[in-house]
């Protein structure tokens, strides 16, 4: 399975807004220097999960984004979903392949295979990613510059 540059940099993005929770807004650029996204392609990730309502934004000086609803409360299924749409779209691409693909037993593995994922993806929680990347940031060495 490849996963796309939309749905990695979405991710790292919400991550971000997840580890500064209690701090109120994060502007774009906070976010894009951070993370390392570009930012002109941040600004179009954070409109598509504005617009699915895991993210809210003001406009101005002191604006930027925070999470719609606490990390504890989005899935990774839900911020996979707004950035690339079904997580595994089973269904054949050649429509010639389509009528057969249904009345076979080969469909019931792809069927099988979106379940699972679906179901891992749903149980996994913005909140736990963030604890994951505090944990992960703690055990680096910390490196000093003279």
């Amino acid at each position: 399975m490849r996963v796309s540059t939309r749905a990695w940099y979405g991710l790292m993005a919400m991550v971000e807004l997840g580890l500064r929770e209690r701090q109120g807004r994060v502007q774009v650029r906070e976010i894009s220097e951070s993370q390392g996204i570009p930012e002109e392609y941040l600004e179009q990730l954070m409109l598509t999960l504005k617009r699915a309502g895991l993210v809210r934004s003001q406009r101005g000086v002191r604006g930027g984004y925070v999470l719609a609803k606490p990390s504890s409360q989005i899935t990774v299924r839900e911020i996979l979903e707004a950035l690339e749409g079904p997580i595994l779209d089973a269904e054949p691409m050649d429509p010639n392949l389509r009528e057969r693909a249904r009345n076979s037993s080969i469909s019931l593995v792809w069927e099988k295979l979106a379940e699972a994922m679906e179901n891992v993806l749903q149980n996994i929680t913005l909140a736990q990613v963030c604890a994951w990347e505090r944990e992960r940031r703690a055990k680096q060495p910390m490196m000093f510059y003279i």
